[in-house]
């Protein structure tokens, strides 16, 4: 979860954003615009409404969205968060409509984004954006849109030379302002948001968006996660998985959450090389029976207790309460974190969370286990632990559900689609 009152973690974003700006060529500004858009959801007239809304009205929220609190005026908007502005007071600019100390004529940050010849307006009929956007051509395959004697593509309805920068349609112009497209369209995002080929880090974005941002742009939080932003920003969480590297290990994700100096979150450290697995046809010896099941851990204020354990806890108390007993074995030699029993049925169940969507990785004694128990062998997985979101659920027998990557630590990781296909709730079992 991603603390909202901290400076040193919105500088420390910025920093991570521009790095993945500049070795990805990422359109920093549209990808600002597009999560603008969708913040402001159906404060904008929709595609083909007898309505329009105004330029100055979504400049106006675009402004506040991207208001940062600690900034004096009136360099207050943070108008480049994936770096790349040579503007001497970047990444920060003035308000639309405000002249900056030095400058001649009023700032322009949103609404030159708006137009057709660099931007991602249209002023085409309704019908003919929505067909533009399923056509794989875009808008060079419009209707409107003529070569001159130069070979430059031209807008006959806006009378404009189209600088071919091949931007999608997100926005109709109309005589009144501006209607928006469907964006969850694939061709709105395509480009934008996997700049070669690459997705955007969510949790330095998060940082990026909510840190110090004015009252009233958000609900009040102190700390954010996936969840709130996927509400806050009408995607469902699916669409974030998609489209954001949501992977708290990965470099940029992993390189902010260690800052916030959350243990629990970064990516355990490389163990030491494992010696070659014993061959497949010789089972591994399993632990001598004699070791009793420990009681669960007690659990420690939410400020100290880590996520691995607060996961182990939430899925005993779920089998509990579905018939299950449940004894710890997570600090034993056996492979797993719980044992359950109900009547004369056995779960050895292995526990993976996340503050993120879960990518289970098993450990080489983890994947033995799970090999050696078969159906008897359950995988929990927790997303977004320890949040409002908190989700569980399970997988039997994940050795023969899918096909784990097998990396240089010996650690498996198992692939989510191939296990959330299969998943289950306790009660089942």
């Amino acid at each position: 979860m991603i603390p909202t009152n901290r400076q040193d973690v919105l500088d420390t974003a910025l920093e991570i954003l521009e790095d993945f700006g500049t070795s990805t060529g990422v359109r920093g500004r549209f990808v600002a615009l597009y999560l603008g858009l969708r913040r402001m959801g159906d404060q904008i007239a929709p595609l083909g409404a007898g309505a329009s809304t105004a330029a100055g009205d979504i400049e106006e929220f675009l402004d506040g969205m991207y208001t940062k609190s600690n900034r004096a005026a009136p360099f207050v908007v943070l108008t480049a968060p994936f770096g790349g502005s040579t503007s001497p007071t970047a990444p920060y600019g003035v308000r639309s409509g405000v002249t900056a100390p030095g400058r001649r004529y009023p700032r322009n940050t949103w609404r030159n984004n708006f137009a057709i010849q660099k931007g991602i307006g249209c002023p085409a009929e309704a019908g003919t954006i929505q067909t533009l956007l399923d056509n794989p051509a875009g808008r060079l395959a419009c209707p409107h849109m003529h070569e001159d004697p130069e070979g430059r593509h031209v807008c006959t309805i806006a009378n404009t030379n189209y600088r071919g920068e091949e931007h999608s349609i997100w926005l109709r112009m109309t005589a009144d302002g501006y209607q928006r497209v469907n964006l969850d369209h694939p061709a709105v995002t395509r480009g934008y948001l996997n700049p070669s080929g690459r997705r955007v880090p969510i949790f330095p974005l998060i940082a990026v968006l909510y840190c110090l941002a004015p009252a009233g742009v958000y609900p009040p939080r102190a700390v954010v996660g996936i969840p709130d932003f996927a509400a806050d920003f009408h995607f469902t969480l699916d669409q974030v998985q998609d489209l954001f590297d949501c992977d708290p290990a990965s470099p940029q994700n992993a390189a902010l959450l260690v800052h916030i100096d959350a243990p629990a979150w970064a990516p355990p450290a490389a163990p030491a090389p494992a010696a070659p697995p014993a061959p497949a046809a010789v089972p591994p010896v399993a632990p001598p029976p004699e070791i009793r099941a420990a009681p669960l851990p007690l659990p420690t204020p939410a400020s100290q207790i880590n996520t691995g354990i607060a996961a182990e806890l939430a899925v005993a108390q779920d089998l509990i309460n579905n018939g299950w007993e449940v004894a710890y074995r997570g600090n034993q030699p056996f492979g797993y974190d719980l044992e359950a029993r109900r009547s004369d049925q056995v779960l050895r169940v292995e526990v993976k969370s996340s503050v993120s969507f879960t990518y289970p990785e098993l450990r080489a004694s983890e994947w033995e286990a799970a090999q050696r128990h078969g159906e008897e062998c359950v995988l929990a997985v927790v997303d977004f632990v320890g949040s409002e979101r908190q989700s569980i659920w399970y997988v039997r027998n994940p050795a023969a559900a899918a096909t784990p990557i097998e990396r240089t630590e010996v650690v498996y990781r198992l692939l989510r689609p191939d296990l959330f296909a299969l998943k289950t709730e306790a009660e089942f079992l």
